[in-house]
């Protein structure tokens, strides 16, 4: 192994560790689009574990262990562009409750890839001069399909618009992720033209700022982590409390990157994921998980709220689990007590049923429910 090589290797295990650091502190977040960041990182992570096994043992591997190896490395770099710009799709995308997954055909090509390097592991075609060409463009064509990706997720982040997602700090460092995997798309590219014409110090100083970017990226990925707000509600007891905490810790929105117009759309989509999914209808829901299911961070939902709609996050789901429970309790034909209408509606108990119906509405359920009796 060659003084570059042995450089090489270097540089990809230290970014293989960073991978793998970032794949670890993004699983399980609840973020937007999260689950797609986690799966770039892990792909990202698995091809480079796959390419240091080929670069350190090439001396030792069979030509048949190679093609195997090649069957799993392949496809996982054919994923990394469609995951990162999905990611970054899902992060920035028009303010909707639920934005449209990206589409499965834009996993084919990692699919042919795959297929190409079975059928070679297989029954190994690459002598010929056609299954050299075939296998060689499918080997090398990933560096091809991600620019599209890269460019698209580099105008996302770039893109700014009232009507779309995404606070200052988020498109910041979607920016930074994107400019590192292009550098890695570059690294890569330069690392297969031939020893003569590749610059020989230009690639090992790419591939050193790649490794440079990488672990300020998983810096700021795990600084990101640690200031996470936790949600301290006890499971089962949001009706308990008539102000959340949560509502009190993050009170303060000086630093969330997020304007005026931006709450007002984030309130919009708030209300009508709550009518379209009847979150209210959890006696157990607070401020974390209104946040994991949107996708907004906690910080987010409660500042759009507070200055989208005058507010509070116990005011807001309250205001939900009023309404319903008035359609209920006018509903003639609906044979349930006041009591299983309260806790059809989202409440916890018959006391906080009552004591938050009559401060909305003048009158207890079972007043209202005469009235309307009465009136109908």
């Amino acid at each position: 192994m060659t003084p570059p090589d042995l450089l090489k290797l270097a540089a990809g295990a230290a970014i293989l560790g960073l991978a793998a650091l970032s794949t670890g502190v993004s699983f399980g977040r609840a973020r937007r689009g999260n689950h797609l960041l986690t799966t770039f990182f892990a792909c990202f992570a698995a091809a480079n574990l796959f390419g240091l096994v080929l670069l350190g043992g090439q001396a030792w591997l069979s030509a048949d262990a190679v093609r195997w190896l090649r069957v799993i490395e392949v496809p996982l770099v054919y994923l990394l562009g469609p995951l990162l710009y999905g990611h970054a799709r899902a992060l920035l995308a028009p303010l909707h409750p639920r934005a449209q997954p990206l589409p499965l055909a834009h996993l084919l090509p990692a699919m042919l890839a795959f297929v190409i390097s079975l059928l070679n592991a297989v029954a190994p075609f690459e002598a010929s001069p056609l299954g050299h060409a075939l296998f060689r463009l499918s080997f090398h064509g990933w560096l091809l399909q991600g620019v599209p990706y890269l460019l698209a997720t580099l105008w996302l982040s770039f893109r700014t618009s009232s009507t779309t997602q995404g606070t200052a700090i988020q498109r910041s460092g979607l920016r930074g992720l994107a400019v590192v995997m292009a550098s890695c798309w570059l690294a890569s590219a330069m690392n297969r033209w031939p020893p003569d014409a590749a610059p020989l110090m230009a690639s090992i100083g790419l591939s050193l700022l790649t490794t440079a970017g990488m672990y300020l990226l998983a810096c700021r990925v795990v600084r990101q982590q640690l200031r996470a707000p936790v949600s301290i509600a006890a499971p089962g007891v949001g009706n308990l409390i008539p102000a959340p905490i949560e509502d009190v810790a993050v009170a303060r929105y000086e630093r969330s990157g997020i304007d005026a117009v931006q709450c007002a759309a984030i309130a919009s989509a708030l209300t009508a994921l709550m009518q379209g999914e009847r979150l209210h209808e959890a006696p157990g829901l607070d401020l974390q998980g209104l946040s994991q299911h949107s996708g907004w961070s906690p910080n987010q939902v409660s500042q759009a709220l507070n200055q989208g709609l005058g507010q509070s996050f116990s005011e807001f789901v309250t205001g939900f689990r009023i309404t319903a429970a008035k359609s209920l309790l006018s509903d003639p034909a609906d044979p349930r007590s006041v009591l299983d209408i309260g806790l059809a509606a989202g409440f916890g108990s018959k006391s906080t049923f009552n004591s938050a119906f009559k401060r909305a509405t003048g009158q207890t359920p079972s007043e209202y429910r005469r009235s309307r009796a009465t009136s109908g």
